[in-house]
């Protein structure tokens, strides 16, 4: 026959170790979750989301032109770099300046063009960009010749840049030249009166005329 009171002592232990492995598990869930509750309240403090104003005209739009734009080794060379950054009449308006007489007679004479830096001034409600830009170049005497070649020529420009926005993008859509002046009628690139507008290729015509002097 079988102990009738080790019977009932063995049910009675083995309920309290199932009732205790329950207490385990469940408070082992809710302890988990309180970890987990806790850890994404502390990356939230620690991770605070911030705000980026992605949709106004940057310095790094208008200078990633300005390399496009300037760095060359010869007219028409850098064409197909700055086509994506400006609008289509704008880009048609540049590519007619390069093939007006004026232009094509001195090109060769004006190579290896590499743009330098600028100072960059935007204004974000017109969309314009002044742009005080210097770059290097070489310039030849003789036509495919590096005979008595001027080389790292520095040249300084300010022009005016005036962008229109399409989709998410900034596109140049006008490109002047203009002359700084200060108040009392010197020269400066720390104010901003404008001179009469000149169009794109006049970098390419102030190139030419450097190289005919000498």
């Amino acid at each position: 026959m079988y102990n009738q009171k080790k019977i009932k002592w063995f049910k009675r232990v083995s309920f309290s170790a199932l009732v205790f492995l329950m207490v385990l598990v469940v408070g082992g869930i809710g302890f988990t979750l309180g970890m987990r509750g806790k850890q994404k309240a502390i990356q939230q403090v620690k991770k605070p989301k911030v705000a980026v104003n992605t949709k106004q005209l940057s310095d790094a739009t208008v200078n990633k032109f300005l390399v496009a734009y300037y760095t060359k080794k010869d007219l028409g060379e850098n064409d197909n770099r700055y086509q994506p950054l400006m609008t289509e009449q704008m880009y048609h308006q540049s590519i007619s300046e390069e093939k007006l007489p004026v232009n094509q007679a001195y090109k060769g004479y004006v190579i290896d063009q590499v743009f330098d830096r600028a100072d960059i001034y935007i204004n974000q409600k017109d969309l314009t960009a002044i742009c005080n830009v210097t770059y290097k170049n070489t310039q030849l005497l003789k036509l495919h010749s590096k005979e008595g070649a001027l080389y790292d020529q520095s040249s300084k420009v300010t022009i005016r840049l005036t962008f229109l926005k399409q989709g998410k993008k900034y596109l140049v859509n006008r490109l002047e030249w203009i002359t700084l002046v200060e108040p009392d009628g010197s020269s400066s690139a720390n104010s901003y009166k404008k001179a009469p507008t000149v169009p794109s290729s006049s970098s390419s015509r102030k190139e030419s005329s450097q190289v005919e002097e000498r």
